[in-house]
């Protein structure tokens, strides 16, 4: 039997920067739109920090159309449609055939949406078009910018790899003079074979903070070693540089 006055969350972050904030927002509109029309919440699913229009894993995702097309709860609540998918009406459009085939509903409380009226479905699909167009389109622009940057020699974003900054003036990559040695000295270890353990124990020796701050292990030694760096920024330090413990400026 279908729980008709039960419903399920679905909430999507793509990009976490505002914290825990922007989440909670969007279940408590939610919840107050579910209070107002006489809904229990059973479960709120959570994406943080998933796209909408990539193929990613979304757990969250996964599990809200599965409680709603197996009929566990009538309603599935999403802050916005571009909060479920950002990948058309092919994802949307499947999710509505499948929640309706077994009398469910679909709910967007900003865009003021319910499947419940037949006509929705027609804004929906408008919706959902636009929410993937808009992606696609960010997604070029985003790729020109860095593109752009690349070609500059400047650094795309981002934290800079350990051992390295960004000049506010070029915004190309330069030596940490606090950190470059260091970096350098992995590097050599690493090169001459030395086991990452060992690596990690010689730095936390030398009372070297990890560059997430605490001491090292073979994980963050792996980590910085496959961290990211143009060419031309990841010159070795001068030997006076190395023996001194400052990076060649």
């Amino acid at each position: 039997m279908h729980q008709h006055t039960t419903a399920d969350l679905y909430l999507r972050l793509s990009l976490d920067r505002e914290g825990k904030t922007a989440i909670d927002r969007q279940e408590a509109d939610c919840r107050a739109w579910a209070e107002r029309n006489g809904l229990t919440v059973r479960k709120v699913h959570i994406d943080r920090g998933r796209s909408g229009y990539k193929n990613v894993s979304r757990k969250g995702f996964d599990a809200a159309i599965t409680a709603a097309t197996a009929g566990v709860v009538g309603v599935l609540v999403v802050w916005k449609l571009d909060r479920l998918s950002r990948k058309g009406i092919g994802e949307v459009g499947k999710a509505l055939d499948d929640i309706g085939r077994v009398g469910g509903r679909l709910v967007s409380v900003m865009d003021g949406l319910d499947t419940q009226d037949d006509s929705a479905r027609v804004t929906i699909a408008m919706l959902a078009e636009l929410a993937r167009n808009e992606s696609r389109n960010l997604g070029m622009r985003v790729g020109s910018a860095k593109r752009y940057l690349r070609r500059r020699g400047q650094w795309i974003g981002g934290q800079p790899p350990y051992g390295l900054l960004v000049d506010p003036e070029t915004k190309k990559l330069v030596h940490d003079p606090e950190t470059a040695v260091y970096a350098r000295l992995i590097a050599d270890e690493a090169l001459s074979g030395k086991a990452l353990v060992h690596i990690a124990r010689l730095l936390n020796e030398r009372g070297v903070e990890s560059a997430r701050g605490g001491e090292w292990n073979s994980s963050s030694v792996m980590q910085l070693l496959r961290s990211p760096a143009s060419p031309d920024s990841c010159r070795r330090p001068s030997t006076r540089s190395r023996q001194t413990g400052h990076a060649s400026t």
